[in-house]
């Protein structure tokens, strides 16, 4: 996978470490005076970055000129580190003494820190901070800020890099409808845009056959392939079908076993870089996918994943200020869980990209009221509203199912570990993080120290 690690020296320098070859992901290291930056990205744009630039500036190229990035400027001593709005691509920061480490994998981090690698407790898998003792994530659209030269981890500042509702507004369902079908058309178009072939993960369901339609509309049927994974004990494979034939698409049912899934869990665990149950039960199916669909060349598979967190496809109980609350709640917490991580997908040629996750779609959901997302009983409302556009009545308004619950993840990770209790399955899957991050995390090549250097990626 293509990712780095930036460590600070004592005689103030900076040395860029590359995690191995991107191969649809890519790094750029670029050194403009004293300044470093490094950013780690899904690269749409052929734009460099803008030299002797502002922070601002910088951080603007970066949404600019990816679908999702990472990113890290060294500059007059400080380090200033910042993400993408949903933080899909996870970086971290940590200390060994006064030398800082940056990096895009916590796990290699881990062995240059000095210490016993601590992992947090099985049940939440998360300890303050993170899920590593010692290695600090940055937070979803956020930049933080630290003094390169220094003990301790207390960043100097954190603020917001892009704008996003703090309160919903909007109640005109025209008007919320409107906004919805035309920001998230245009997301589709943008990350589908050069792409000779367009591969959609395809449930049936609204969120993933919206996407779907919009992608053959931009692109046309022939360049859309589309895929939907079953179980032994689920699947969705007769509604994806009827929808694909009706779209035109290249179709595909593929079959995921429990052996399989007990195949794929070590190295899930140590590219997503948790072992919470929940996570692994949602990104399990997409990874299956990703390794089946890999081959020599670069591909990008568009997701339909994060519609239900935006647009209440839970529902909810106790009112509109509940259902806001929970929307809210629920963004917060993915930006946290890795459930977007890049890394098992590039490691396997593919750019995984998700419409709605970029900051126009998210804005858009996160400024409509919750009268809207649940009306009448129905979840996802005004999504199913703008989508009725371009998809057979059936279709968008098609029952709510989660996006584990057509593949019946949990019967396959009871097969799987050997166990239906949640708890014991838990148990279990720390035992196997344990094992993978204690035996270290992966090295790193030399960066270029004195010149730009992109490495791998699609752009």
């Amino acid at each position: 996978m293509a990712g780095f690690i930036l460590s600070s020296g004592p005689d103030g320098s900076i040395d860029v470490g590359l995690l191995g070859e991107g191969r649809a992901m890519d790094v750029l290291v670029r050194r403009d005076g004293t300044d470093v930056l490094v950013v780690q990205g899904d690269r749409l744009t052929g734009e460099d970055p803008p030299q002797h630039a502002s922070l601002a500036d910088l951080a603007a190229w970066t949404e600019r000129a990816h679908s999702r990035y990472c990113a890290v400027l060294v500059r007059e001593g400080r380090a200033t580190l910042w993400s993408d709005v949903g933080a899909t691509c996870p970086l971290h920061w940590a200390r060994a003494g006064r030398t800082l480490l940056v990096g895009t994998s916590a796990g290699a981090l881990l062995p240059r820190l000095g210490r016993p690698v601590v992992l947090g407790d099985a049940e939440r898998s998360l300890l303050p901070g993170g899920r590593f003792a010692g290695v600090t994530p940055v937070p979803a659209n956020s930049a933080v800020t630290l003094v390169v030269d220094a003990y301790g981890e207390d960043p100097v500042s954190v603020h917001r890099v892009a704008h996003l509702p703090d309160l919903a507004t909007v109640t005109d369902a025209d008007q919320a409808v409107r906004t919805v079908r035309t920001v998230l058309g245009a997301s589709v178009a943008r990350l589908a845009a050069g792409a000779d072939e367009i591969a959609v993960s395809l449930s049936g369901g609204v969120d993933s056959s919206t996407v779907a339609a919009l992608a053959v509309l931009e692109a046309g049927s022939s360049a859309v392939r589309t895929y939907t994974v079953g179980t032994p004990y689920g699947d969705e494979f007769a509604q994806a079908a009827w929808l694909a034939d009706r779209l035109g698409t290249k179709h595909e049912e593929v079959h995921f076993g429990p052996e399989q899934l007990a195949g794929m869990l070590p190295g899930m665990i140590r590219a997503l870089e948790t072992w919470d149950l929940l996570t692994l039960q949602i990104a399990a199916p997409a990874c299956f996918l990703q390794g089946h669909i890999a081959t020599d060349r670069s591909q990008v598979l568009l997701s339909g994943y994060g519609a239900d967190l935006l647009f209440a496809g839970l529902g909810g109980t106790g009112g509109e200020d509940a259902v806001e609350g929970a929307v809210v709640a629920q963004t917060r917490a993915t930006g946290r869980s890795n459930e977007f991580h890049p890394a098992f997908a590039d490691a396997r040629h593919t750019a995984v990209r998700h419409p709605y996750w970029t900051r126009e779609v998210m804005a858009a959901a996160l400024d409509i009221r919750g009268r809207l997302k649940v009306r009448d009983g129905e979840a996802k409302w005004v999504l199913r509203s703008a989508a009725a556009d371009v998809l057979p009545a059936e279709v968008a308004w098609r029952p709510k199912r989660g996006i584990h619950e057509g593949t019946a993840m949990s019967h396959m990770f009871a097969a799987a570990l050997g166990s239906d209790d949640p708890s014991v399955q838990a148990g279990r899957l720390y035992e196997i993080a344990t094992e993978v991050f204690r035996s270290g995390g992966p090295g790193t090549g030399p960066g270029e120290a004195g010149q730009d250097r992109r490495l791998g990626g699609m752009g």
